[in-house]
């Protein structure tokens, strides 16, 4: 298998080569002997980072539970049924105003992207960060906003701009020097990638692992750990495939093996903990590197990187004033396999990824991670891991740590774009279910609005309400939104004229179904943006990029197809208010869901010509009190085994469509 990284130029290419060549070799021989006998196997886990349980019962964190349904249902049926009633003025007035919400935020988001999220992507994209590491006097393309008011640590030719401990320096653990400086400090830093994975084809993770081996910092600074379940007997196999293809190009490579426990939810978040956990013992209590010099990051089994990610966000790491207030995310996107979903899950996609880079530009916006992050182990050892009783673990896990760091923390964009493949299956029935499951999946986090109420109620003394009340709003506008736009925008005028036939000349003699299409027309604006950043992104920022075949349609298809915005409404009211209600309503009677895989399919590739067979491995037996021996829970969030909400426990699977 020949992998292909991305050229800019031969200039540049030619660049990056010598200062890869240049690079200061660490002694880190006994990282690369750790891979033993047994292939690589983490079986040994921290006895710390064990404050991992995220819900505890209680009669006002089930209020929180219902509280998402009880608005969106009461403001869905304001705007359908009795507010036409009640008061025709109000509803006209908030069906208008939240229409123009909408297209403002689609036009914020859009020209975000567009104006300021593009040009980042191609300033990081076509910069050396190794060089840049190494050299204080050149200027780097990151903004000194994303790093707060301080601004980044290390500027061209200036004196640090925090000095002293507050430069947060650190004594290495490979060769015992203090770590201090720009230079110093980005050649010392390790990263360790952490891949959650189930039952995932060998093809998606030959892609994913390839793409770090393809990292500018593989083979001195970069390992990579991945996160099986016990249950996915063929994983020790598959990890031994990757081990003989990938291993030599690598620092390291791992995996780790999840047994249930009781109380835990299946899922990525439970199986991070456990790896996480394996991981600071190996690295952290065995071989003794430094927490502050090991960069985490979390991603899906089928992730692509830009070959300079990691050295990028080292650098950004080291120019952080709050390095372990930080989490760090990078511009995700749905593109790498685009042309080949369904055209209602495409437009979903499309949408999903220049909003989010249009969130991570915009001065105004508050992102969150989603699926793809990055933090110092120090900072998970603050704040005591994953959870375990949960789903979606990026919000959560962010949320997590904001609150054991008081407030203080933030989101540090990183804009180079990653890949993720959108749902794709060998139906477009089949493809449309996955991608419904999906959405019911991330709506769940709107569970984590109980969890901020709760975290607040236990730390009022040192998080302020107006700061906690900002967080809240940010959290419930996502997904309060994301159920009710449908409702409002395509309904709320019709259902309203039918309730109230008074409405069909009131306001203005033109009535509320002509006077919504009116004050919807301004999200064409924003429609032009996202189609107009979408085009560019493929076309000019990861068209040279492995995995990426969001290029393979002829043009003039390509331009046909644009018809795929008519249904927006359709994919709108699919994936956004009827996978949101249907989430929260759930969440409201009996908050438990099972973790279901979203299927993607996998590509098959010619193999390398010096891939051997797939062998088995020494694989972790179950001990008798594993969740082979015993009932386990694997729902989020835990279920009650007290109080007026107890339930029975049940062991539930992944279920692969």
């Amino acid at each position: 298998m020949v992998w292909c990284l991305s050229s800019r130029s031969d200039a540049t290419a030619t660049t990056r080569a010598m200062s890869r060549s240049d690079r200061v070799e660490l002694p880190v021989g006994k990282i690369r002997d750790g891979v033993s006998a047994d292939g690589g196997l983490l079986s040994d886990a921290s006895d710390d980072l064990n404050d991992n349980i995220a819900y505890r019962g209680g009669v006002v964190e089930r209020v929180m539970f219902a509280l998402p349904f009880a608005t969106s249902f009461t403001l869905i049926t304001f705007v359908t049924l009795w507010g036409a009633r009640v008061s025709p003025a109000l509803t006209v007035a908030f069906i208008c105003a939240y229409i123009c919400y909408g297209w403002i935020k689609g036009i914020h988001s859009g020209f975000a992207a567009l104006l300021v999220g593009i040009p980042l992507l191609h300033q990081y994209k076509d910069a050396d960060w190794h060089r840049l590491g190494n050299d204080s006097s050149i200027r780097a393309p990151v903004l000194d906003r994303f790093f707060g008011p301080k601004g980044q640590v290390y500027k061209a030719n200036q004196r640090p701009e925090l000095e002293g401990e507050a430069e947060h320096t650190w004594v290495s653990g490979i060769d015992g020097e203090l770590k201090r400086g720009l230079t110093a400090k980005f050649n010392d830093i390790i990263h360790i990638c952490v891949i959650p994975t189930y039952k995932e084809p060998l093809e998606t993770l030959r892609k994913t692992v390839g793409t770090l081996a393809g990292q500018t910092c593989a083979k001195d600074r970069l390992v990579v750990v991945l996160a099986t379940e016990s249950r996915d007997t063929e994983a020790p196999g598959k990890v031994a495939e990757l081990l003989d293809e990938f291993g030599p190009g690598l620092l390291g490579l791992y995996y780790t093996s999840h047994v249930l426990g009781p109380g835990e939810a299946v899922g990525k978040s439970s199986n991070c903990a456990w790896s996480v956990r394996c991981v600071k013992r190996e690295f952290v209590e065995k071989q003794g590197l430094a927490p502050e010099q090991i960069m985490l990051t979390v991603c899906d089994a089928d992730t692509y990187f830009d070959s300079q990610f990691m050295d990028c966000l080292a650098y950004n790491h080291v120019q952080n004033p709050k390095p372990y207030n930080t989490t760090y995310q990078a511009a995700e996107t749905f593109f790498p396999n685009i042309w080949n979903v369904p055209i209602i899950i495409r437009i979903k996609a499309v949408i999903d990824s220049v909003g989010f880079l249009g969130q991570l530009a915009s001065p105004f916006s508050h992102p969150f991670p989603f699926a793809i992050y990055s933090q110092s182990m120090r900072t998970s050892i603050e704040c005591g891991g994953w959870d375990v009783d949960i789903i979606p673990e990026d919000w959560h896990h962010y949320l997590k740590c904001w609150f054991k760091k008081d407030g203080d923390y933030r989101v540090v964009p990183i804009f180079m774009v990653m890949g993720n493949d959108a749902i794709e299956e060998r139906t477009w029935n089949e493809a449309i279910k996955a991608r419904y499951i999906q959405a019911k999946r991330h709506a769940w986090g709107a569970i984590d609005l109980s969890y901020i109420v709760m975290n607040y109620l236990d730390k009022s003394d040192k998080v302020s309400f107006a700061r906690m009340m900002k967080l809240y709003m940010h959290a419930a506008e996502h997904h309060i939104s994301w159920t009710l736009f449908w409702f409002t925008c395509m309904l709320g005028g019709l259902c309203s004229t039918w309730a109230n036939p008074m409405l069909e000349t009131y306001p203005f003699g033109i009535g509320l179904r002509s006077l919504t299409v009116i004050v919807f027309f301004p999200m064409t604006f924003a429609c032009w943006a996202i189609i107009i950043g979408e085009f560019y992104i493929r076309l000019f920022v990861v068209h040279d990029r492995p995995h990426f075949e969001c290029n393979v349609a002829p043009m003039w298809w390509q331009l046909v197809s644009q018809v795929q915005w008519m249904l927006m409404p359709l994919a709108d009211m699919l994936f956004g208010s009827f996978a949101g209600l249907e989430a929260q309503f759930h969440m409201a009677i009996t908050p438990t869901m099972k973790y279901e895989v979203s299927t993607k399919v996998a590509k098959k590739q010619a193999p390398a010509p010096d891939s051997k067979p797939i062998k088995p491995l020494k694989s972790v037996k179950p001990s008798s009190d594993s969740m082979y021996t015993e009932i386990v829970t694997a729902e989020s969030p835990r279920n009650y085994s007290e109080g007026p909400f107890s339930q029975a426990k049940n062991t539930q699977d992944y279920v692969s469509l």
